[in-house]
């Protein structure tokens, strides 16, 4: 699978290797080149450096908090202007980093991993918070967390407003447990990105697009058995029956008993009659 297109890129490698330090905002770039190969990350790279000073100039030593975050949240949302997509929350350019700098559009994940990318650059010790139904960041710091919720332009947020932002969300009363608003992994923050593309990309039935993003996601996940039939699946809609033949096959072992273990075999042999009849 290390050889396999679309799940290259160092920072992304080490992450797979378990190595939870890895650079969040290089990865999203790296994940942005399986869309876009000719990105330049060093740009992207200089220009989320460029917002960091910016907030940094207006910033004294030993600022509060709340000065730098309102000082973030002018410098994004008020001069460059960044917003949450919502006309067009689907469109897959909203999770895409370069796209969300370009666009200055973005959804819940994508605007969070920008603003993390900002916050790290001043010293703010912030992380991602995985809500059912959304994405908000967070502090890390002793003492009572301060949520942020970068869709919302950098709204702050306490425990209660993140349960009323997620109720809105499912049109009724939720409530968040204590885990569900802790900071959150790289890995999962990554696999929450990919998964929002699988998910938009198989909505479209675009399977050679899901095909990098489907990729990625058994690498971080370590080859779970269900993210490999889907990569099989993808593989077979996308005329690569015999790098799906390896997944397809990999599922039932793993799973000889699941529910669609009859028809995941019946794909298996279309891949392998595919295979026969290409040679």
């Amino acid at each position: 699978m290390a050889n396999r297109p679309g799940i290259e890129g160092p920072e992304f490698r080490r992450l797979v290797r378990g190595d939870e330090r890895a650079d969040l905002t290089r990865i999203a770039l790296e994940l942005a080149q399986d869309a876009y190969p000719d990105l330049e990350m060093d740009h992207y790279l200089s220009r989320i450096d460029a917002l960091a000073d910016r907030v940094r100039d207006r910033c004294r030593d030993g600022a509060r908090l709340s000065q730098i975050l309102g000082q973030i949240n002018w410098v994004l949302y008020t001069e460059e202007g960044f917003r949450g997509n919502v006309a067009e929350y689907d469109d897959p350019r909203n999770s895409y980093l370069n796209e969300v700098l370009d666009r200055r559009l973005g959804i819940p994940i994508s605007l969070s991993v920008l603003y993390l990318a900002i916050a790290g650059r001043l010293g703010l010790a912030m992380a991602g918070v995985n809500l059912p139904g959304h994405f908000v960041i967070r502090t890390v710091a002793v003492g009572e967390p301060i949520f942020v919720d970068p869709f919302h332009e950098g709204q702050r947020l306490d425990r209660a407003g993140c349960a009323r932002r997620v109720a809105e969300i499912f049109g009724q009363a939720v409530t968040v447990q204590e885990d569900q608003l802790a900071p959150c992994q790289t890995s999962t923050i990554v696999v929450r990105m990919l998964r929002n593309l699988k998910a938009l990309y198989l909505r479209e039935a675009d399977y050679l697009s899901s095909l990098p993003v489907q990729r990625r996601i058994v690498a971080v996940t370590q080859g779970d058995p269900q993210e490999r039939r889907d990569l099989g699946l993808a593989c077979l809609h996308a005329d690569q029956p015999g790098e799906a033949i390896s997944h397809l096959e990999a599922y039932l072992d793993a799973q000889p008993q699941a529910k669609d273990a009859a028809a995941v075999a019946a794909l298996l042999r279309v891949a392998w009659s595919r295979v026969a009849h290409s040679n």
